[in-house]
């Protein structure tokens, strides 16, 4: 009888991962263009899953995972995702890895930055003493909200705490002092890059790297379009022409393989590779600093 019982149990709890699964994935669009998700109420799962809640947050997470593959490989549209990764963590409050994800993903790639310190938030919670966690929500509330302020108090918790990176003190330092400007994004990348161990977070933060690096570009040579002009008074027919007559030294290459182009009508330089240039704004701390007012933090 306890053998029945067992295996009882554990057709429930199949039953129940299977229905979880087949409500994740993408339903027929009810319009060209739009998909439609349905994401498990987390109370219902955590009911029908007989306590084995562990196992189906870690199913939903697989889930998660295939849904931001398929449209980083498509559309680079994730309206789901957030929802996605708040379903996991209710599952499964001390899944780290995702607070993690979430925390990279979607501010940098997602485009939603919002959601990507709300689960930053709930991951303190769970985790007070993981100094990534508050490493993270520092970078992202300097980023992508010009929180100055509470970005240097989370960066300097996250210094104190045991097993913290040293660039975290670092970052922190800066801030207190005068904040920093967008080119302090390439050094938070490279250093993000360098040190994580998933393979997904670490490709979205290379591409996020070359698109700073495009934005770099297009400044360069547009600032050599314009001396150009001055000069002759016209915009050059190409790229090259600015090589030959001296005002650039050469043309860099694109980060993604394609080459620089220009609009001679405008004067605009783009890319072929279809990548637009990343461009974080510069904090108001640090525009203060630079006309020599004081901050106060």
């Amino acid at each position: 009888m306890r053998g029945a019982a067992v295996l009882l149990c554990a057709g429930i709890l199949a039953a129940t991962v299977s229905y979880a699964g087949a409500v994740l994935e993408a339903r027929t669009p009810a319009h060209e263009g739009e998909q439609f998700v349905y994401v498990p109420d987390p109370r219902f799962l955590r009911i029908a899953s007989l306590g084995y809640t562990g196992a189906v947050a870690d199913m939903l997470w697989f889930r998660t995972i295939s849904y931001f593959g398929a449209h980083y490989r498509s559309d680079r549209l994730y309206p789901w995702l957030a929802k996605m990764c708040d379903v996991v963590t209710d599952l499964d409050p001390r899944a780290l890895y995702v607070y993690r994800f979430a925390g990279v993903i979607l501010p940098w790639e997602a485009k939603r930055p919002d959601d990507g310190i709300a689960l930053l938030d709930k991951g303190i919670k769970n985790f007070p003493d993981s100094w990534l966690l508050y490493y993270l929500q520092g970078t992202n509330l300097y980023f992508f909200k010009d929180d100055v302020k509470r970005a240097a108090s989370y960066l300097g918790r996250a210094a104190e705490l045991p097993g913290a990176d040293p660039y975290a003190a670092r970052l922190a330092a800066a801030m207190y002092q005068q904040g920093f400007n967008p080119e302090a994004a390439e050094s938070f990348l490279r250093q993000l890059a360098g040190s994580t161990q998933d393979p997904t977070m670490r490709g979205v933060v290379q591409v996020r790297l070359k698109e700073l690096k495009i934005a770099h570009d297009t400044d360069a040579l547009e600032a050599a379009v314009r001396r150009y002009r001055t000069q002759t008074g016209k915009y050059p027919p190409s790229l090259q022409v600015l090589v030959k007559a001296g005002v650039l030294d050469a043309i860099p290459a694109e980060p993604f393989g394609g080459r620089y182009t220009i609009d001679a009508a405008t004067g605009a330089v783009g890319t072929t590779s279809g990548h637009l240039p990343l461009r974080l704004r510069e904090s108001r701390a640090r525009k203060e600093y630079q006309k020599g007012n004081t901050v106060y933090w």
